[in-house]
């Protein structure tokens, strides 16, 4: 049998198609935000402009850019876009990092900045493999990940599902039983009877059969 697909049922290419792509953006934003805060410059960020946003609740918060002056005074940049949202509008100068002096996004400190999209981008990558898993497990059960069978593979399959055959019994039909005799030879026209043959075996030489045609040795 050839198979006609590569053993994934096309309905699980939605949720491994969703998986991939939400995984990808999730993760690109929780990296960048994970390295600037491990191996970035840490700084003071100035707002300069914000603007009011509600989330899917119905809260409201401040997107804001400004500028960056890093805390050794080593560098400042006059132009940066803080990536996470603001709760309240900041008044004054507050605590951000930057990967460098390029950089053209702040990252603000914390934990959950990174933590929360990188736990949603890895269970999202996990879609993906779940789907792939159960679609190849699917079309193994409906045997779809068999290319050809030859004629001695089926016949090999047939043998193992009915078994080895069975020996006859001594009392089905056919069956010869181990302890009767073998049969007699089939009796010509000229063979004996049973009383006959017995009569001839014990009359002595001279005797008669009671006034048949005498004996003769």
């Amino acid at each position: 049998m050839t198979r006609t697909n590569s053993g994934v049922r096309w309905r699980y290419a939605v949720p491994i198609a969703v998986g991939l792509v939400a995984g990808t953006y999730m993760l690109s934003n929780a990296v960048p935000r994970l390295a600037a805060q491990a191996a970035g410059v840490e700084g003071a960020f100035s707002a300069t402009r914000c603007t009011e946003e509600r989330d899917s609740d119905g809260d409201l918060h401040w997107m804001c850019e400004g500028s960056f002056a890093a805390g050794d005074g080593s560098f400042a940049i006059p132009r940066v876009e803080v990536d996470t949202a603001f709760d309240t509008r900041p008044d004054g100068p507050t605590t951000a990092f930057v990967l460098g002096p390029s950089s053209g996004t702040a990252v603000r400190p914390g934990v959950l900045v990174w933590l929360g999209p990188g736990a949603v981008g890895a269970l999202s990558l996990a879609l993906p493999v779940w789907a792939l898993r159960r679609g190849r497990k699917g079309a193994r059960n409906h045997g779809e990940d068999i290319n050809v069978i030859d004629d001695m593979k089926i016949k090999r399959l047939i043998a193992e599902q009915i078994g080895p055959k069975a020996p006859p019994s001594p009392s089905a039909p056919g069956a010869a039983s181990p302890s009767s005799p073998p049969p007699s030879p089939a009796a010509g026209p000229f063979a004996p009877s049973g009383s006959s043959a017995s009569s001839a075996l014990t009359a002595g030489p001279g005797s008669t059969d009671g006034g048949g045609i005498p004996c003769v040795d």
